[in-house]
């Protein structure tokens, strides 16, 4: 049986991933030649699978350690310790069982909390420090392992502006002055909320200050994303022609997570070969799945702020949200109105500002909304 090409869940391997040959390329020669680097995107627009994918790609080289961490949900030196030593740890079991060992046993100094998955087998580990200078000596004698390993280390941190909210005020200034004194390690530093992370890059006054190359994640050529979803339907015994994927990418703007998870729809549905009642088919489905979710948004936001919400997504992103036309066609009250409400959905990440244009972060709530017509 032939297994779905289009992954939307996490990375599997370089068969299922499309192009960023020069992203994943810039990415490792910044690393192998000591530099940091920070990688900004979009949520959803692939960065994850970026760093995964050139993690892959490195895994053959006996000289390199790579490490991933998440930590959107930390709040404090304590959680970015366990992050950092679950990453670690988990990173290793794949080793020689010599090397885990020690391992563990460089660990057991820190009388953590290991556990095994029951169904997996992967190890978790637990730190809990009795105070932020014992949570900050485990952090500094983790990095401080890590570099005596002798090798090229590769510690990727996603959502690295979420240091900026920890309990703590001054962990960034802490991060900051530790990891310049490492030789051997270096850093890809990425996340979503891009204008505070570059903030945290380039103002003067900040501790990060230059000390990492910029790498912002744009979307994936259409052409070459229609040619990769033909070329995965074929692999799978399918035929769809390059038009009818390239009408699959531009409905969702090509934004890679719907981009996926429309294909991945369409793959299941359709049969040997993608008709257009297929692809229409696709669509009714994503949207009528969503229809309680998005319905439910009108009692979750305030009536200004649903209903800028909606008229952007009508108009397919606007450029001048507070001018007398846009205002006047969508009955939006006044302009400082208009103006209050766009900042709040922007801090809460529901549209986006880019290209000079503030579009609906969740393509498929655009799509819900020019359904319903208003």
């Amino acid at each position: 049986m032939n297994t779905n090409p289009f992954i939307i869940s996490s990375y599997k391997s370089p068969n299922f991933f499309c192009d960023r040959q020069k992203e994943t390329a810039q990415l490792q020669h910044a690393l192998e030649n000591g530099r940091n680097m920070v990688l900004l995107s979009l949520r959803r627009m692939g960065k994850t699978g970026l760093i995964k994918h050139l993690f892959h790609q490195l895994k053959a080289e006996q000289n390199i350690h790579t490490f991933y961490l998440d930590i959107m949900n930390t709040h404090s030196t304590e959680d970015f310790v366990n992050k950092l030593a679950d990453a670690v740890l988990g990173s290793f079991t794949s080793k020689s069982k010599k090397i885990f060992n020690q391992v563990l046993q460089f660990f057991s100094k820190f009388n953590p909390v290991i556990t095994f998955d029951p169904l997996t087998g992967a190890p978790s580990i637990e730190i809990k420090p009795h105070s932020e200078q014992q949570a900050r000596n485990s952090l500094t004698g983790i990095l401080d392992y890590l570099e005596s390993q002798n090798k090229g280390i590769y510690i990727a941190i996603d959502e690295f502006q979420q240091i900026t909210r920890y309990q703590e005020s001054d962990f960034e200034a802490f991060l900051r002055s530790h990891i310049q004194h490492l030789k051997h390690t270096n850093f890809i530093f990425s996340g979503s909320q891009q204008q505070l992370l570059t903030s945290m890059f380039t103002s003067y006054s900040r501790p990060f200050y230059q000390s990492s190359d910029f790498l912002k994640l744009e979307r994936i050529d259409r052409e070459v994303y229609a040619e990769f979803i033909v070329k995965k339907f074929k692999e799978t015994k399918k035929n769809i022609s390059k038009d009818k994927a390239l009408e699959i990418v531009n409905w969702v703007d090509a934004y890679t997570f719907y981009v996926q998870n429309a294909c991945n729809k369409l793959w299941f549905i359709s049969g040997k070969n993608v008709t257009e009642e297929d692809i229409l088919q696709t669509q009714r489905q994503i949207l009528d799945e969503r229809d309680a979710i998005y319905l439910n948004l009108q009692h979750l936001l305030p009536k200004a702020q649903y209903q800028l919400l909606q008229a952007i997504a009508l108009n397919g992103g606007i450029d001048k949200p507070t001018s007398k036309a846009f205002v006047n066609r969508y009955h939006l009250s006044t302009p400082s109105t208009v103006n209050t409400a766009l900042k709040i959905l922007q801090s809460k990440e529901i549209i986006y500002y880019e290209n000079h244009t503030y579009k609906v972060y969740d393509v498929f709530l655009e799509k819900w909304f020019q359904k319903q017509g208003g």
